[in-house]
């Protein structure tokens, strides 16, 4: 009976050693019948029936710190292009007119978000707002002490945010640094 079983193991171990073989064999006749006509038609068309591996990258604001993102003036500022684009059409409405600032006739209070840290595991809140003398939009109200000075950032140091719709919050890393000497 024990050799019974060996054999059964054997046989589908056989088995699927065939079928990576017939498949390596069938991705090589492909790659080999690929023509260089097969190329300039896909090209002509707009299409491409090539493979490659990307990185998904999530970050759709990065910004390089500036001397304003960092100083006394506590604030981030992001470009009204790239808000309006990759945050604005993901908030509900009663967030967009917080961020926009048309709720009350007071000064702009603007949206409470949290924000995600994915390097360092950590949760903070900010609030999100159109900077009223420009067209732009800010995080303030804590960015200085809980991301430029927790996060030691500089000059030239590159972040990275998104809007994570699932979690209904921002997520923040530091994607790269100036410089290694601080």
């Amino acid at each position: 009976m024990e050799k019974h079983g060996w054999n059964q193991s054997r046989n589908k171990e056989s088995a699927e050693e065939m079928e990576r073989s017939r498949v390596a064999f069938n991705l090589r006749r492909m790659r080999t019948s690929y023509t260089m006509g097969d190329l300039l038609e896909e090209r002509s068309r707009g299409v491409s029936t090539e493979l490659s591996l990307s990185h998904y990258d999530p970050f759709t604001i990065k910004k390089k710190m500036k001397p304003s993102d960092l100083g006394n003036l506590c604030r981030l500022l992001v470009p009204s292009d790239l808000v309006e684009k990759h945050i604005l059409p993901f908030l509900n409405t009663a967030q967009a007119n917080q961020v926009a600032g048309v709720v009350s006739q007071e000064t702009n209070r603007g949206l409470k978000v949290r924000v995600w840290d994915v390097d360092t595991g950590s949760m903070h809140q900010l609030v999100f707002k159109r900077w009223s003398t420009s067209r732009s939009y800010i995080f303030n109200d804590g960015w200085t002490k809980d991301f430029v000075k927790r996060r030691n950032l500089a000059e030239g140091d590159e972040i990275g945010i998104y809007w994570d719709k699932d979690q209904s919050r921002f997520t923040f890393s530091v994607l790269s640094r100036a410089c290694l000497v601080r």
